[in-house]
């Protein structure tokens, strides 16, 4: 099967910016309460002039849409005025199967490699003794 390489034209971005929060529920003392700021970091595509005033990330796309997008998976929108640092990350080359061929077949290219952290899954335990597979959502 022949492939084509594909890539975003869009900026993969990391941006490290200051999230909104608020306090404790209910009734707050003044003199104990000590609020915390948080930061997040985002990592996404950049979509450009989407909204005035803020970044737009998103974290998915179809590569089959690269040249004309119209599908994104999980937009978030961060106010301008909120980001700490934006840092520009290497652009993904992904390989899809030319239009012109039909064969169904998946490049060995696509499967995920075995030096990745997890994979294949392993029967680990946890600190708490617990097998890794089979531990309920926390």
């Amino acid at each position: 099967m022949r492939t084509k390489p594909v890539k975003s034209e869009w900026a993969l971005v990391a941006i490290h910016w200051m999230d909104a929060f608020d306090g404790e529920n209910g009734w707050t003392d003044l003199d104990k309460y000590e609020p915390k700021e948080a930061t997040v970091v985002t990592v996404g595509w950049l979509i450009p002039d989407v909204l005035q005033g803020y970044i737009t990330l998103v974290n998915s796309y179809f590569p089959d849409e690269v040249e004309e997008p119209k599908t994104v998976g999980m937009p978030i929108h961060i106010p301008v005025g909120m980001v700490i640092e934006t840092k520009v990350l290497e652009q993904p080359v992904v390989f899809i199967q030319n239009p012109e061929e039909s064969n169904l077949e998946s490049p060995d290219s696509q499967t995920l490699p075995s030096f990745l952290p997890g994979y294949p899954p392993s029967q680990g335990k946890s600190q708490n003794g617990a097998s890794l597979l089979n531990r309920p959502h926390e």
